[in-house]
């Protein structure tokens, strides 16, 4: 467990479970990002695989044994996702995932799964993720420039190195809080996604007709950056 700075009564609870004999590993860091605090579980972590929750979001009791699964029935993948409950303090579930999505028509093999986050938007949702240690330290680990999209990019850059695999069942809960759509962050959002596509231009992989197609998805946010920063 990385801790990033917390104020609050995190590192007592946790000494708490300690103290009772459960094992946790926890470190505590300044202030860095969530970014910084994922590589950081990357680089103590000693298993095979990673699995990714926050804070305040819910693992549902059967998401490791449904991970599990996906490893034994999937040993060509190096991801794993599945569905989510979107809910907060005022309702229990607002929608699932996967319902903005059409989940079975899009690609998932080596390569073809970055073009699809790229083209479809995140369908992966961070706290349904299983990935490999090994390729994500090799190839990818997390953008700590990024304050928001650092996922995102993290998902689309593993894409280029492993196979996707996802189930459908519902492995973990996302809790949405008002304070996640501010005017402030809605604009650093756009900002971040802007430099996320420019840097994907020049993927030496694609050819000219795909970075062409970057190119007016790049030119389109930018337009939407000039006109509507806080939409």
């Amino acid at each position: 467990m990385v801790d990033d700075g917390s104020t609050d009564s995190t590192a007592r609870i946790v000494e708490d479970y300690m103290s009772q004999g459960i094992n946790i590993n926890y470190f505590f860091q300044e202030n860095r990002g969530f970014a910084s605090a994922r590589n950081k579980c990357l680089e103590l972590a000693k298993g095979k695989w990673i699995v990714i929750i926050d804070h305040d979001d819910i693992c549902l009791p059967e998401r490791l044994n449904i991970h599990n699964n996906q490893i034994l029935n999937n040993p060509n993948c190096g991801f794993f996702f599945g569905n989510t409950i979107h809910f907060s303090s005022e309702s229990s579930e607002i929608k699932r995932h996967f319902d903005g999505f059409n989940i079975e028509s899009i690609k998932l093999g080596q390569e073809d799964v970055s073009r699809s986050l790229i083209e479809s938007g995140c369908f992966v949702d961070s706290e349904s993720v299983m990935f490999n240690k090994e390729i994500a330290l090799e190839y990818a680990k997390f953008n700590e420039s990024f304050r928001y999209i650092a996922d995102y990019d993290f998902f689309i850059r593993m894409g280029f190195h492993t196979n996707f695999s996802y189930t459908k069942e519902v492995l973990s809960k996302w809790r949405i809080h008002k304070s996640q759509a501010t005017e402030n962050m809605k604009l650093i959002y756009k900002v971040e996604n802007i430099k996320l596509l420019a840097g994907l231009f020049w993927i030496k992989s694609f050819g000219f007709i795909y970075k062409l197609h970057i190119a007016i998805m790049l030119l389109k946010s930018f337009l939407r950056l000039v006109l509507r920063p806080n939409s």
